[in-house]
Parts: C-alpha cells; structure tokens; sequence
C-alpha cells in the first residue's frame, strides 16, 4: 500500500480523480459521502465497517484506452474528467506493467500500419478504444480492438506485432461498434486468435471471462466483497438464493455450495453462456442461469411456487427499479443483500425497501477503486414488518419516506 500516487497526470486525468490526495485522505473522502448520503435521505445508519485495500496501485486487471488524432499525432489514453479530450499516456499506476507495456505497443502498432483513428465527429475512421483484461492468477491476458467497422486492413499482421509483444497474450477479438455512442463495446465480436476467452480463479473457483463479462476490476477487494456478503447472509442448506443481476455467475456459483438452489438472473446473453460454462467447469449443479431481464424475472415469477430465502442484488451503478423493488417486497426473502458500485442510487433504493418493511442491520464499504470518487457497498436487510403501499409510494421520484 502507498499513502501517495505518484502521477504527473492525476489532477487532470478522469481515471483518478481524488489522485492528489493521499489515500487516507481518499478513505475519509468516501466515508463522509456515504454517510451524508444516509444523512440527507433521514436513514438513520451510519457505515459499520470499511474495507480498506492493502494493494492500491496495479490494483486493476481491465484497462480501456481510447485513441484519437489530433494536429497529425495518435493520442491513446483515458479522459480526460468531465471531457472528450484524450489524455495521451505513457504509463498509469493503477494498471500493471503488462498492461501498460501492451496499450503502448497498440499504440505503436497502429501508427506502424497506419491504421486511421475514428473520428466521433466525422464518423470516419477505424479504431475507436482497445479493452485489455489480465487474470491476475493465470496471467493470462485478453486484448479487444474496438473498430467502428467490420473491415479491418492489415488485420493478420495487426495480430502477429501484438502477440510479439507479449507471451501473456492468450487471445485477440475484434468487437465492432459502429453507433454514434459513448458506450465502448458493440454488440458484434470476431475472435482474431486464441479462444476468445480468458481463465481466472478466484475463492478457489474457475472462470472464463470475455470481452462483455461484467467482473470485479479490483480481484484481491473482490475477494473481501464477496466473503463479507456469504457472511453477511447466514445461509443454511435449505436456502432457496436469488442471485440478481449476476454477471458471469461469480457471486451465485461462490454461495452455491451454502445452499439448495441458486437462480442466477443476468440479460447479457454472452455473460450468461460464461456462467454456465463457470459452473460447468467448477461441476456446480444446484445454478440455475436464466438470461432475462431482473425486473421482467421478478415481476412475472409465480410467487406462489417460487419461495425466495435470500436475495443477492448487485445491479448497475443506475440501481435497480421501481417494479423489482415493489416485487421483491411481495416476494418477502428474509435477507436482502444488497450490493452497489453507486451509493446514491443505493440510498434512493434503499428508502423504498424500508418502506416495504425491511430495516438495515449493517453496511459495509470496500475500497474496490482506489484513488477515485466510487466505492463498494455492501448492505444487509432483514423483514422487520407488514408492507402497506401508499398511492403515491410508486412515483418515479423515489424520493418519498
């Protein structure tokens, strides 16, 4: 653990943006937010307990960098905050040197075969970002090219420079987006070499992680995020467990082993056919992965055959909705854990459970993106009382308590 980041770009740059503080001061930063933020809803709880990192610099295994040409010279890094404006980079703590070594080497490829940078104004060009993923247990490395078109000029040689560059490299994939959007990835991929997939382990499981899997970017926090949910949760045998939200099935395939039956929830078909690969390969039985939508799911699920004991929710940084969170409380599981990488719509999620019955018995936070303004939150809710829904509970302000 370092107390101070060592970067020349950290007061500019969008990737670290409290990197001008030191990190005890960044933790304190956190804290307070979380807390005013139970404050200013009148939720009268405080954070129980904060999971600070021991390793806070090469913390990340997913590195984007995005390109773009400006007065004849390839500028390849992150953004600029609250901006367009390519910062061009040479090297970023919070990745490790394989990681770096790699976007330097795209960057060198692509001025070599002078392939043309996309253009968001003009939308002309060809490369728009590259996504790099590195197991930090089996090294193995995943490179993603975004192109704004399926056409991809000198594409064999393109792949023969990069995986000269380094034997940690297990696969290449093209993934092309050609919408006028902000978002990275499209929705079409080709694998240009290796299997399209790369091998992790984490809490003595295996999995396969592609280009779309939702996956923890920060593995050893991962490791603390996840054992404070399983003990948070106090399963038993019998559990029937409703994993939400679930990604490439790493939360519901760890707390299989706790329980009868988990049924994993997750609208990304590409990550869905990886969590059951996961559990194939982990030889888990008792998942259930049902590619829907978790509000669609819950809201049209026969409540009178399905009983749910506990749910594990861990939605987007957006938070859920207002029809799961109405469904979930008709559902009554007796524990609600409730785990979120965006802390106001935690809160604003939160109010309507409390209202449905729930109350909070305790919260935890993980440190799981040093040096910048989100933090992981973990919130445990147990049924306390009878849900009597008001006419107005239901507005989309979700600001009624």
């Amino acid at each position: 653990m370092v107390n101070n980041l060592e970067c020349s770009l950290s007061k500019k740059c969008g990737n670290c943006p409290l990197g001008s503080h030191t990190y005890q001061e960044t933790i304190k930063i956190k804290q307070d937010y979380v807390n005013k933020l139970f404050k200013d809803a009148s939720i009268n709880k405080k954070i129980d307990y904060m999971s600070i990192a021991q390793n806070n610099i090469g913390y990340r295994n997913k590195m984007i960098i995005g390109f773009k040409k400006y007065n004849g010279k390839i500028l390849a890094g992150f953004y600029e905050e609250n901006s367009h404006k390519i910062i061009d980079l040479d090297y970023c703590p919070l990745h490790t040197k394989e990681q770096n070594k790699i976007a330097q080497a795209i960057k060198n490829i692509i001025i070599k075969l002078r392939l043309p940078i996309y253009d968001e104004d003009r939308k002309t060009g060809l490369i728009r970002f590259t996504l790099i993923r590195e197991s930090f247990s089996t090294k193995e490395i995943l490179v993603t090219i975004i192109t704004a078109s399926e056409n991809f000029p000198a594409r064999s040689e393109f792949v023969k420079l990069l995986r000269e560059s380094s034997d940690k490299i297990k696969t290449i994939v093209q993934n092309i987006n050609s919408r006028s959007t902000s978002i990275v990835l499209g929705e079409k991929e080709r694998v240009l070499y290796g299997p399209g997939f790369i091998n992790d382990e984490l809490l003595d499981l295996k999995f396969q992680i592609t280009s779309k899997s939702f996956y923890q970017v920060n593995p050893s926090q991962t490791l603390i995020l996840y054992q404070t949910v399983e003990k948070l949760a106090k399963l038993n045998k019998n559990d029937v467990l409703l994993d939400a939200y679930s990604g490439v099935g790493t939360i519901g395939l760890y707390l299989s082993k706790k329980v009868k039956q988990v049924i994993s929830v997750e609208n990304n078909r590409q990550a869905v056919n990886a969590a059951i690969a996961n559990a194939k390969v982990n030889h888990i039985s008792n998942d259930t992965f049902i590619l829907d939508d978790a509000t669609n799911f819950i809201t049209n699920v026969d409540k009178k055959s399905l009983k749910i004991d506990v749910l594990v929710m861990d939605p987007p940084r957006t938070g859920s909705t207002i029809e799961f969170l109405k469904a979930t409380i008709t559902l009554s599981p007796r524990q609600i854990i409730y785990v979120s990488c965006g802390p106001d719509t935690l809160v604003r999620d939160l109010k309507y459970l409390l209202r449905g019955g729930y109350k909070i018995n305790y919260v935890h936070c993980v440190d799981m993106f040093c040096w910048t303004n989100h933090v992981e939150t973990v919130v445990l809710l147990t049924r306390e009382g009878k849900w009597y829904p008001e006419s107005n509970w239901l507005s989309d302000e979700r600001g009624l308590l």
